[in-house]
């Protein structure tokens, strides 16, 4: 049985795993793309082809903000559950990881916007646990295997946009994308005279990357923007495009829609987002958005995520939460459990970030 489970897993870890997700094919694929990268665009639920309010370098960099200067920064945990039902019972795990983490720094010079700045943008975290059972003579738990996955993907990144004929924005950012995808595998058999076996290896991410943007108002109060982002070996291009409604950069109230397209091969991953933002005051600001997702994977169902957020105005100062919960289902593609009837993938990702404009 050791020999068979271990050798199903490294079958699994070769196969061309594509598919954009949660949990288990999340860990051997492409890993999980982050709910927005800072705590503005996160309470909106990651939108990144129109201005929300962030400084926009690892979202469309044609939107870069003016403030001159100013920067940001965010941090905040993952925390995942998995629940697998196999017709027995149902298995519960959670575990934790680093969620949006960025910093940003921006300025302009009147004609062209600047920033610079580093982000996570993909998660790879899971941990698997499953116990095995023997039928002979009579059924009882005989051991268990294990898989930890750690480590993500970070993009290091310079921008500048420009204005032409007074109203169409264009930019372009670029840079590198880097990170460790560690993976530890553990067997064990409660029977001293089987020998534990176990595994462990790495996955690296090191390639340029860029992107490339353009926005137009359209009259006052309403705006478009699109955008592209290059692929390497663990990130899928993609390209977005949005609209929205009111100057919700500014804080202002407002409301948009973005719908997003990843190349995964033959697989059909997309996003679709709708968001908006109100304020009672001034100083307080609340957002946030509602998105619908497939990862592309035969076995995966349409995966649904609530955002919402605030930003508290202290002078030049922006305090800014966000909380997301993003839900997915699947029949199959777990660690262990070969009779999984279904599998539930949540991950819960809380943000907070500060803005400061010098």
């Amino acid at each position: 049985m050791k020999n068979g489970v271990f050798l199903i897993l490294a079958a699994l870890f070769l196969l061309p795993l594509t598919a954009l997700g949660f949990g288990y094919p999340a860990a051997l694929g492409l890993g999980s793309s982050m709910p927005g990268v800072d705590a503005v665009s996160h309470g909106f639920g990651g939108v990144v082809a129109v201005n929300v309010g962030g400084m926009n370098l690892f979202g469309n960099p044609a939107e870069l903000t003016g403030y001159n200067p100013s920067f940001s920064v965010s941090i905040g945990p993952l925390i995942l559950k998995q629940s697998v039902d196999d017709g027995l019972g149902k298995h519960t795990l959670t575990y934790a990881g680093l969620g949006a983490s960025s910093f940003q720094a921006g300025f302009n010079t009147g004609s062209a916007c600047f920033a610079l700045g580093i982000a996570k943008i993909r998660d790879y975290t899971y941990k698997g646990e499953y116990f095995f059972i023997d039928t002979n003579p009579e059924p009882m738990i005989s051991g268990f295997e294990n898989l930890t996955v750690t480590g993500g993907v970070w993009e290091m990144s310079g921008g500048a946009a420009t204005s032409l004929f007074g109203q169409t924005n264009l930019g372009v950012s670029a840079g590198y994308r880097t990170g460790d995808i560690d993976y530890d595998y553990y067997w064990h058999h409660f029977n001293e005279a089987i020998p534990d076996s176990s595994y462990s290896w790495t996955r690296e991410e090191g390639e340029f990357s860029w992107k490339a943007g353009i926005s137009q108002p359209l009259g006052e109060n309403i705006s478009l923007g699109a955008v592209y982002a290059s692929s390497s070996e663990n990130c899928p291009s993609s390209i977005a495009a949005a609209v929205k409604v009111g100057n919700i950069a500014a804080f202002s109230p407002g409301f948009g829609i973005e719908a997003r397209l990843y190349d995964v091969e033959e697989n059909n991953a997309w996003s679709a987002n709708i968001f908006g933002g109100i304020h009672p005051d001034h100083s307080l600001y609340f957002r946030g958005g509602m998105d619908l997702s497939s990862s592309g994977g035969t076995d995966s169902k349409v995966a649904l995520g609530i955002s919402m957020g605030s930003t508290v105005t202290l002078g030049k100062i922006n305090v800014s939460a966000a909380f997301n919960y993003g839900n997915e289902t699947r029949d199959s593609n777990v660690l262990g459990f070969p009779d999984a009837k279904t599998i539930n993938d949540i991950v819960t990702a809380f943000t907070v970030g500060a803005s400061i404009e010098l």
